[in-house]
């Protein structure tokens, strides 16, 4: 069972997710000349390889895990190729009402059928203060590497063993994966193994198109609580089109889903995710967020992000627009938030070397040994994919592990510097 570093109010300590004290798994900080040396040695090895290079059939990173539930193909934006962004698009403020039910951290609890249908444990009054940033887990030995998980709601016991494995030796912190809705039982194994090596699970609950959560959220956030799951993400990417059924992005939309949810999982002990904005949306991802934290604070809810987190999907060379994030949650709230990358990457094409990928990629993970106090992981997009069961073929070429045998050289850059 691995440990976690779990604050408490007046001091920080070392518990393991389930209170039983064992052993932590051992790797060291990263520093830039192994850095350097590791991506020199992967930049050779990468120039002398052939990358194949598809001009259409690449799913968009940022148009959701639809696959999983049909197959739907996009061109990557030329955004992961490093080109220029696109123009920024403006949301209209609409006044909105909430009638959720406000839970607290304490206090007799009771039942919330909310109107989307989630439901969960919730208490009649507030989530108290605000928690510092040190009050939230982080793995022991936290060196901010993160890695997204294979793109399926469930794995099979021996790709589990494997590419946890694989983390470890890459000197991996943090793995986010994906649940189906409410379902409880399917990540049981994966949390357990992750939890054991002394990785901290993130999960995100998925539904499609950004279809409301449904079902008994509170009990899942207690079953994965108890398994040691700290952080939930609730719905994914909301200022694209293809996560709101199609219809143009809306703020009030989303917090109507968002906050009810996250009221259940602050109420049930774990940690809500906010966010998860595709930084090239359909709507510009720092005019929502500040949109959203504008219109929370509007309807009286603010105390829900109290125990709140900022999931982060920062996409391309600039890994660092976590900065432009922090600077509009201390102008709207006046304090940080936890920010935890659940996807990230960059990937080869026609404009973009293997080895600028890793160039760029090497950057931003040794960039966490330094990293800012809110700025708990970055997460690359994916370990693998066909390898660990995943369906959809478009993927196969972000994945570190392929099913052809190759390998990205990036995870030599890790291996070497773990």
């Amino acid at each position: 069972m691995g440990s976690f570093i779990t604050p408490s109010v007046a001091q920080t300590s070392h518990v393991s997710a389930t209170g039983i004290p064992v052993r932590v798994a051992e790797g060291a900080q990263p520093d830039g000349a192994s850095f350097a040396e590791a991506l020199h040695r992967a930049s050779a090895d990468a120039s002398s390889r052939t990358v194949a290079q598809r001009s259409s059939g690449h799913l968009n990173r940022w148009q959701s895990l639809r696959y999983l539930v049909a197959g739907t193909r996009a061109a990557l934006p030329s955004f992961l190729l490093g080109l220029s962004s696109l123009a920024r698009a403006q949301i209209s403020r609409v006044q909105s009402e909430s009638a959720t039910v406000s839970p607290s951290r304490s206090g007799a609890s009771l039942a919330q059928v909310s109107a989307t249908g989630v439901t969960g444990l919730v208490s009649p009054t507030g989530l108290g203060r605000p928690l510092d940033l040190a009050e939230y887990p982080q793995p022991a030995d936290n060196n901010g590497r993160g890695i997204h998980w294979i793109p399926t709601t469930h794995s099979s016991p021996e790709v589990v063993d494997r590419f946890v494995a694989e983390a470890r030796r890459m000197g991996i912190r943090w793995v986010t994966f994906l649940n189906r809705g409410t379902q409880i039982g399917d990540n049981d194994y994966l949390v357990k193994r992750l939890v054991e090596a002394g990785i901290m699970p993130v999960m995100r609950i998925y539904t499609d198109g950004g279809s409301p959560i449904q079902g008994d959220l509170g009990a899942l956030v207690r079953h994965y609580r108890s398994l040691g799951v700290y952080y939930f993400q609730l719905y994914n990417e909301p200022n694209l089109r293809v996560e709101n059924g199609g219809a143009a992005p809306d703020v009030n939309r989303y917090l109507d889903l968002w906050l009810p949810a996250a009221r259940i999982v602050a109420a049930n002990g774990g940690f809500p995710g906010f966010g998860a904005l595709s930084p090239q949306g359909d709507v510009d991802d720092l005019t929502f967020l500040r949109e959203a934290l504008r219109q929370i604070k509007a309807r009286g809810a603010a105390d829900v992000l109290n125990r709140a987190w900022l999931s982060v999907h920062n996409y391309g060379p600039d890994y660092l627009r976590v900065r432009q994030y922090d600077a509009i949650l201390r102008e709207e709230l006046g304090r940080s938030l936890p920010q935890i990358s659940t996807e990230a990457g960059v990937y080869p094409g026609p404009h973009l070397s293997v080895q600028e990928q890793v160039r760029i990629l090497a950057d931003a993970y040794q960039h966490m040994a330094q990293r800012e106090p809110y700025y708990l992981a970055y997460t690359y997009w994916i370990i693998a994919n066909e390898l660990g069961g995943g369906h959809d073929p478009a993927w196969e070429r972000q994945a570190l592990f392929r099913a052809d045998g190759t390998v990205n050289p990036l995870v030599d850059v890790l291996r070497a510097t773990a």
